[in-house]
């Protein structure tokens, strides 16, 4: 059988070339951007980090919605973003790939595949080693991937979404975490430390004194014996047996380790710098604490991902149009059950709820019927002779 190859399915045939220079920044930086977020990656406090905001990020409910009621539009667009962007992911490993990239090397990419025709067929998170940006002749941007299989492909830029951390310096790119890794190399050393540590303290350590005069070869075959028959071999006892020739002291050593307050700090350095809390990374967060999540981080994601989706699908005219992706997450699901209460009650007041809005607030299945779409109202915001009859008068007033 014919090996599949992702290469191919995601760019198609062998690219032809086109004639392009390297695009010249502003600000004198270089058009290449080089992958540095391999370290960060490896580190168990950044991966716990990224985890966390890419799993969240990931429960998003992407939408292409029109004009000013917020029509959800029927087609391929909305299904392949809230089913299935392409072949090997469902939204959900989408939407984490693509934000876990972004947390990981300040920069992600989705190339917007397209047919012959020029309708979408699939969207593909890129991950390369090294990004070289240039231009062609009429001033056309190109962005070329050069993978760690040493394959290239150049895309037009208009055919990227392009996502940033901390852009700030360069023209193009987001800034990369180099600037972490001073805590990520602390964080390492000292979990390394408490390893070592308790090595050290299990094995026995010491000198072995020998009072007659030996020659050194034979100093040392005795050293190795004693190595053997008491250390490698790992005497349970506790008890080492040695004739007159030989006397063993032992010394004891007290491995030098972070405190427990310097490993929080070095910690809270990297959750920090991921703008998390220690509670939201174990899970243990309140709604207080979720909010201060949802507003910092993802809330800004979700945002960013909405203009980028939009502006890289859509034509300016249907973006004029009404035409726009959106992000969205019902935040409500992570507030305690009075806050629930308590802004169920608020909205049908305002009549801006439906059933199975409020269905999906308490976490039950929606009804998905017409009883389901209707608005949750409050009987003071309709007319007064309905609210009577809803409540048991007569068209007199007097009840039956």
């Amino acid at each position: 059988m014919e090996k599949r190859n992702l290469f191919k399915t995601i760019f198609g045939s062998k690219q032809s070339n086109v004639e392009r220079t390297r695009l010249q920044m502003l600000n004198g930086y270089n058009a290449v951007f080089t992958s540095f977020g391999k370290g960060t990656y490896e580190s168990k406090v950044a991966r716990q980090c990224i985890d966390r905001i890419a799993t969240h990020c990931a429960k998003l409910a992407p939408k292409h919605i029109k004009g000013s009621i917020a029509v959800n539009v029927k087609g391929d667009i909305n299904y392949l973003l809230s089913r299935q962007p392409n072949p090997i992911m469902n939204t959900y490993a989408f939407i984490y790939k693509v934000v876990s990239n972004l947390y990981t090397n300040s920069n992600a990419f989705v190339y917007i595949q397209k047919d012959r025709s020029g309708f979408i067929t699939g969207f593909y998170p890129l991950l390369a080693t090294t990004y070289e940006l240039y231009e062609n002749k009429s001033g056309m941007m190109y962005l070329q991937f050069n993978f760690i299989n040493g394959q290239q492909y150049y895309v037009p830029y208009d055919e990227l979404i392009h996502l940033r951390l901390f852009y700030n310096q360069d023209d193009f790119y987001g800034t990369n975490s180099k600037v972490l890794d001073t805590d990520l190399e602390t964080a390492h050393t000292a979990s390394e430390g408490i390893k070592n540590a308790i090595r050290t303290t299990n094995n026995l350590k010491g000198m072995l004194k020998f009072t007659n005069i030996l020659k050194p070869e034979d100093i040392k075959k005795s050293a190795d014996k004693f190595i053997n028959d008491f250390i490698n071999l790992g005497d349970s006892s506790g008890i080492v047996a040695l004739d007159s020739k030989a006397e063993f002291k032992e010394l004891n050593l007290n491995p030098i380790t972070l405190s427990k307050e310097q490993l929080t700090q070095v910690n809270k350095n990297i959750f920090d710098y991921f703008g998390i809390s220690e509670h939201i990374v174990d899970n243990s967060f309140n709604s207080e604490e979720w909010n201060a999540f949802y507003e910092g981080v993802i809330e800004p994601i979700s945002m960013q991902m909405s203009y980028e989706f939009t502006n890289k699908i859509f034509s300016e005219q249907a973006i004029k149009n009404g035409n726009e992706i959106v992000f969205t997450s019902n935040r409500l699901r992570y507030q305690k059950l009075d806050d629930k209460i308590n802004m169920i009650r608020y909205a049908g007041s305002l009549g801006v709820m439906k059933k199975d809005e409020v269905r999906e607030i308490l976490d039950l299945a929606p009804w998905g019927d017409e009883e389901g779409n209707k608005i949750m109202q409050s009987l003071n915001n309709i007319n007064s002779s309905l609210a009577d009859s809803y409540q048991g008068g007569n068209n007199n007033g007097e009840s039956n």
